[in-house]
C-alpha cells in the first residue's frame, strides 16, 4: 500500500515538473485574463495586447501556484510549491517542509522524501536548479544542480487504511478456516495411529532387522576409524619425507655457498704467502714483516673455520622453544648467503626501528628466512634484474611480530601465486624440488603458530611472516628480563 501511495505522489510530482519544463521551454506564457491578478514579483507581470486586452505573464513558479490552488480545493488533497529562499511569501514552508528542504540541501542526491502521519501521506519532491531557472533565480545565488525548493503533495489515506483493515479481516477468516482444517488433519492422524497399532508385529520385525544393520554399521565405523588412523600415519610419513628432502636440498645449496664463502679467503691466503716468498727472496728475512703477513693469513684461516661453524650451527635443530632476537636470526641466514649474494651483486638490506624478541624455534625461523632469500636470489638472477636487491623489514605491534621479505624481481605470475606453497610445485624447471616454500609454511604455521603469506607489490614479491607477540606468560614472555 505504501509503495502504491508513493508511486501516486511521484506521478503527480513528475507531471507538475513536466508542465514546468513545458512553461520554461517558452520562457513563460501569457494568459488573456481580466480576472487573474498578475504576479507582483514578476517584472513585467502583464502587458497589453494591440486590442487593449490584459495579458498576464505566467512563469513556471506562478503556474505551479495556480495549479496548487485548484488542486487543493479537493477534499483531503493539497499541492504546494515552497522554498527556503523565498521570492513569493505565499510559498513559505511550514516547519515540516523546512526540515525536508534542509534534508535535501544536505543530501542533494535524494530525489524525494515521504512519510505517513495522522492518516495523511506527506510527500515532497526536490526541485533542482536547471539552466532555464537561472534567468529568474541567479540573483539568489543558485547554480545548476542546486536544490532550489520542493513541491509537496499531501492527501488522506484513511480510505486505504480501511481497505487494509478489510484485507486483515479476510486474513483472520482464512486463519480460522485453516484452524478447522488443522483439526481435521489431527483427527485423520488419530485414525492413522489406530491403524498403525495393528501393524506392530510387522514393525517389530523391521526393528530387529534395523538393529542388525546398526550393528553392521558400527562394525564398519570401527574399521573406518582404523583406516583413518592408518592414513594419518602414512600422511605423517610423507610429511617427514618432505622435511628430509627439504633438508637435503638445502644442504646441497649450502655446499655451493661454502664454495663462494671460501673462494675469496683462499685467494687472499695464496697472495699473502706469495708476498712473503718474494719479499724474503728479494729483501732478506724481515721478522716484523713476516709476523704481520702470518697474522693476516691466520685471520683469513680463522674466518674460514668460523664459516664452517656457522654452517654447522645453522642447521642444528632447536629442542625447545626459546626467546630469540629476530634481527639476529635474520642476520644468521644472511651470513650464510652473504658471499653468494655479493658475488652476484645482489644488495640485501635489513630495516628495523627497535629490538624485537620472538618466541619459538630460532634455527627453524632462520631456515625459513634463508629459503625465501634463496628463492628471491634465483628469480633475480633468472630474470637478469638490473640493480637487484632484497629488503627485509622487521616490525611488531601488541599482538603480532612481522618479518617482510621483499625483492624487485617483478613479482609472481598471477597463475602461480595461489600455488607456490603447494608441495612439489616449482617454477624452477630443473633446479627445484617444489617443497622449500611448503616446508617453510609448515614450520611457521605448526611450529610457530603463525602465518606465511605472499603478495605482489609494484616492484616484486613480498613474503610476510607473522607470529604471535606472546606476553603475560612467564615461560613465553620475551619482554621480561630473566635472571
Amino acid at each position: 500500500m505504501q509503495n502504491s501511495l508513493k508511486n501516486k505522489a511521484v506521478a503527480i510530482f513528475d507531471l507538475i515538473v513536466d508542465m514546468r519544463h513545458w512553461n520554461a521551454k517558452y520562457d513563460g506564457v501569457y494568459i488573456k485574463s481580466e480576472e487573474l491578478s498578475p504576479n507582483p514579483y514578476l517584472n513585467p507581470n502583464s502587458i497589453k495586447s494591440e486590442n487593449g486586452e490584459t495579458l498576464v505573464w505566467v512563469n513556471p513558479a506562478f503556474m505551479t501556484r495556480q495549479i496548487s490552488q485548484i488542486a487543493s480545493k479537493r477534499d483531503g488533497f493539497t499541492l504546494k510549491i515552497t522554498s527556503n529562499k523565498l521570492i513569493n511569501k505565499n510559498n513559505a514552508p511550514n516547519e515540516d517542509e523546512k526540515k525536508i528542504l534542509n534534508y535535501f540541501d544536505e543530501n542533494i542526491e535524494v530525489p524525494y522524501y515521504w512519510k505517513i502521519e495522522n492518516n495523511q501521506f506527506k510527500f515532497m519532491g526536490a526541485l533542482k536548479t536547471e539552466q532555464s531557472c537561472l534567468k529568474c533565480h541567479s540573483h539568489q545565488g543558485y547554480k545548476v544542480g542546486d536544490i532550489r525548493g520542493g513541491i509537496s503533495v499531501t492527501f488522506d489515506v484513511k480510505e486505504e487504511y480501511e481497505q487494509l483493515q478489510i484485507i486483515n479481516k479476510e486474513k483472520e477468516q482464512t486463519i480460522t478456516y485453516l484452524v478447522f482444517v488443522a483439526i481435521g488433519v489431527l483427527l485423520s492422524f488419530i485414525v492413522y495411529l489406530n491403524i498403525k497399532r495393528k501393524d506392530e508385529e510387522k514393525i517389530s520385525r523391521l526393528n530387529e532387522s534395523l538393529e542388525l544393520k546398526v550393528k553392521e554399521l558400527d562394525t564398519f565405523n570401527k574399521t573406518l576409524h582404523k583406516k583413518v588412523n592408518e592414513e594419518v600415519v602414512k600422511q605423517r610419513e610423507k610429511e617427514n619425507l618432505l622435511i628430509q628432502q627439504s633438508k637435503l636440498a638445502a644442504l646441497g645449496e649450502m655446499i655451493g655457498n661454502i664454495a663462494h664463502q671460501w673462494r675469496q679467503p683462499i685467494s687472499a691466503v695464496s697472495a699473502i704467502m706469495m708476498n712473503i716468498k718474494w719479499t724474503a727472496i728479494s729483501q732478506g728475512v724481515d721478522k716484523n714483516f713476516l709476523d704481520d703477513r702470518m697474522k693476516e693469513a691466520n685471520e683469513q684461516l680463522k674466518y674460514m673455520s668460523q664459516t664452517i661453524d656457522d654452517f654447522r650451527t645453522f642447521f642444528k635443530p632447536g629442542k625447545e622453544k626459546e626467546c630469540f632476537d629476530l634481527k639476529m636470526e635474520v642476520k644468521k641466514a644472511y651470513k650464510i648467503l652473504k658471499a653468494s649474494l655479493e658475488n652476484d651483486n645482489i644488495n640485501l638490506q635489513i630495516y628495523n626501528t627497535k629490538e624485537i624478541k620472538a618466541f619459538g624455534y630460532a634455527s627453524e625461523f632462520s631456515q625459513v628466512v634463508l629459503n625465501i632469500i634463496s628463492n628471491a636470489k634465483y628469480v633475480l638472477l633468472e630474470r637478469k634484474i638490473q640493480n637487484p636487491k632484497i629488503e627485509i623489514y622487521l616490525s611488531s605491534n601488541e599482538s603480532n611480530i612481522f618479518c617482510e621479505i621483499k625483492d624487485n624481481a617483478g613479482g609472481i605470475e598471477p597463475e602461480h601465486i595461489n600455488r607456490i606453497f603447494e608441495p612439489y610445485f616449482t617454477t624452477k624447471e630443473h633446479n627445484g624440488t617444489g617443497i622449500g616454500l611448503y616446508i617453510s609454511k609448515e614450520i611457521i604455521q605448526k611450529h610457530m603458530q603463525g602465518t606465511l603469506n605472499v603478495k605482489n607489490t609494484d616492484l616484486g614479491a613480498n613474503f610476510i611472516i607473522s607470529m604471535p607477540n606472546i606476553k603475560g606468560n612467564d615461560n613465553a614472555d620475551c619482554s621480561k628480563t630473566k635472571n
